[in-house]
């Protein structure tokens, strides 16, 4: 028997909850990993003098989101996301394996694409009946529970599309742990306070195109030099306007994060 256009979404959705799942957990066995890889490696640098990083950093970094969930706080389902920025570290102190720096990043580029109902169709007599509107943004989708009811009692049901929001934003308090700074492969942990503006309210309409933002969560660094790094981190990233809108459903996101540095 075909499955009908809901409980292919339905299966879509299962399917993604899952995966996200397995990526959480490949996430972390990835992170422990680089631990105890960076602990066997410190010993052969732990003599050398200054180590990687040196006191600053100019970095190129871009960061995507496949999805959106009730992670902790935000309630926004299956938003996508695209940044692009630039990052600026600097060294606040260290005690032997570890090392703190404070950061700094401007966001020039962020893409949002938001869920919308662009259509509704209602069945009657055997016969479907589609009608275009324009795009409403929702906080979530759910194709098997009516939108409304026509005069003669027969139920209209949504068709979803999607909407694509654009913002600039910054991060001007932040800061890393980075551990067994003398090693090429360097785990850290990060958390960045700042915030958006939008083009429109985000993440639907009557909320707010200011909203504030944080993230947080670990990462792994390798330097092809002193000079040089590539780090790759996976971080838990929220939207919220702090109740300055209509409405405050808010945004959690799971963060794929790629940054280059040059450091000095």
């Amino acid at each position: 028997m075909r499955k009908a256009p809901s409980d292919r979404l339905k299966a879509v959705q299962i399917s993604n909850k899952g995966a996200g799942v397995a990526i959480r957990a490949a996430l972390l066995s990835l992170f422990a990993t680089t631990i105890c890889l960076a602990i066997w490696c410190a010993p052969a640098r732990a003599q050398e003098v200054g180590g990687f990083g040196g006191k600053e950093s100019f970095g190129v970094f871009s960061s995507y989101s496949p999805d959106s969930s009730h992670m902790l706080i935000g309630m926004s389902e299956q938003r996508r996301s695209w940044t692009a920025g630039l990052e600026y570290t600097h060294r606040i102190g260290s005690i032997g394996q570890v090392r703190w720096d404070y950061e700094f990043s401007i966001l020039p580029f962020y893409l949002e694409s938001d869920p919308a109902v662009v259509a509704t169709t209602a069945t009657y007599d055997g016969e479907t009946f589609t009608t275009s509107n324009s795009p409403i943004r929702v906080i979530h989708i759910d194709p098997t529970t009516p939108v409304g009811v026509t005069y003669t009692g027969i139920k209209v049901y949504p068709i979803y599309g999607r909407e694509t929001s654009y913002a600039v934003g910054m991060s001007p308090l932040g800061g890393r742990t980075t551990f067994f700074p003398r090693s090429r492969i360097q785990p850290s942990f990060a958390v960045d306070l700042g915030f958006l503006v939008s083009n429109r309210d985000l993440p639907v309409d009557d909320s707010n195109r200011f909203n504030f933002t944080f993230a947080f969560g670990p990462g792994v660094q390798v330097f092809s030099s002193e000079r040089s790094s590539v780090r790759l981190e996976y971080l838990y990233h929220h939207i919220s306007n702090a109740g300055m809108g209509d409405s405050n459903p808010g945004v959690d996101q799971g963060v794929f994060r790629l940054t280059m540095s040059h450091h000095r």
